[in-house]
């Protein structure tokens, strides 16, 4: 028995000193729970649900390839390729990956992910230098979590615009600038067809007014100012699908006049409305 234990010990120790470096796992509260295995599912004709249980990757399907949105932790990245070949799609046919903003449980897996399929990767222009440096933006409110938010870096990242387009065969992904979360953050929208009906899916990035303790929005009006244009950019979306970058911040629409886009949109403005009152009720000391 003693014999059998050290060898199982042996061959974990292995398995761990071999695992590529951008796949070593990041550790954090809430990483495990984040991290679960979900069955792949489709969302739309042309559109799957291909991430773990608190952090969405969603894989938008055209006959001449295929295109990956966000890449969780870095130990999601096995996970999320286990998916979408579960789903019935090579992983080699990935020919881009987008991110939604560059902190770590969303673009953690993102450069294993492009190591392994070849793909290249779009961001934001500001997420951009997040990517490459492997460090949060300066400027985001989270940077100064520092060393514990690191994930890997990759050298090659599109910057992308508000309102441009990632194009393959004949499926157009239309980037919707959503800073204020994060700088550079990005929302991603396309449609999906079927016969004379099409449906338009949009992948909504994080609204969350989250920061290290010592950071107060008060004291950032243009940060505030861009998250709520950010909301109010995201409300008015067409909007018959959707996926937020965390899968349990998309509450459902209230009615059907409403969209999920715009309940959305209004429970991030909610959330800010409070945090706001809660940095006015607690002045800066």
């Amino acid at each position: 028995m003693l014999s059998l234990t050290f060898s199982l010990a042996l061959l974990m120790a292995t398995v761990v000193a071999n695992q590529p470096h951008d796949q070593e796992p990041k550790h954090c509260p809430r990483c495990a729970q984040w991290n679960e295995h979900v069955e792949p599912y489709r969302l739309a004709d042309n559109t799957w649900y291909v991430g773990t249980k608190g952090l969405a990757s969603v894989l938008i399907v055209d006959p001449k390839g295929l295109v990956l949105i966000d890449g969780g932790l870095p130990q999601s990245a096995v996970l999320i390729l286990a998916n979408v070949r579960k789903a019935g799609f090579d992983p080699s046919r990935i020919r881009w990956i987008l991110n939604s903003h560059a902190h770590f449980d969303h673009a953690g897996g993102i450069a294993a992910l492009a190591r392994i399929t070849g793909a290249q990767v779009a961001a934001g222009r500001e997420g951009v230098i997040a990517l490459t440096a492997a460090a949060y933006h300066p400027d985001d409110p989270q940077a100064g979590f520092g060393e514990e938010a690191r994930f890997p870096s990759m050298q090659h990242v599109r910057a992308v615009d508000d309102g441009d387009v990632i194009t393959v065969g004949n499926t157009i992904i239309t980037a919707v600038a959503s800073p204020g979360h994060a700088p550079g953050g990005m929302s991603w929208r396309w449609t999906s067809c079927r016969a004379d009906v099409c449906q338009a899916i949009v992948y909504l990035d994080s609204l969350n007014p989250v920061s290290t303790d010592d950071y107060r929005f008060t004291d950032h009006p243009d940060v505030v100012k861009a998250l709520r244009a950010t909301i109010d950019r995201l409300a008015a979306l067409p909007c018959d699908v959707a996926m937020a970058a965390h899968p349990d911040q998309l509450p459902d629409a209230p009615n059907a006049s409403t969209t999920r886009c715009a309940a959305y949109a209004d429970k991030g403005r909610e959330t800010l409305r409070v945090r706001l009152q809660q940095e006015h009720d607690r002045p800066a000391q």
